[in-house]
């Protein structure tokens, strides 16, 4: 099962992917989901802890080493830690 790194913005507010504005103040969690077993590029429907993945906005991370974290290091502070729970089972 390949693993996709989903941001999900605070209310009301768009990320910026790119220029990382969501990481001042507009991100409220970072997700796990499961490939989309039809287009792996893409999320499943849902996250790894149950939410609808359909507001939430791809993050470009992925390991690059055995071990690494599934989720940038950067944004700990906003790990969901329910769907690490699940990838841990």
């Amino acid at each position: 099962m390949g693993i996709i790194v989903l941001v999900e913005p605070q209310a009301g507010h768009t990320p910026d992917l790119d220029g990382k504005s969501w990481v001042v103040g507009g991100l409220r969690a970072v997700h796990a989901a499961a490939s989309d077993p039809e287009a792996p590029g893409d999320p499943a429907g849902r996250t790894l802890c149950g939410q609808d993945t359909a507001a939430m906005e791809k993050h470009s991370y992925h390991p690059t080493a055995p071990g690494e974290h599934w989720y940038p290091a950067n944004l700990t502070p906003w790990l969901c830690h329910d769907c690490d729970a699940a990838l841990r089972r």
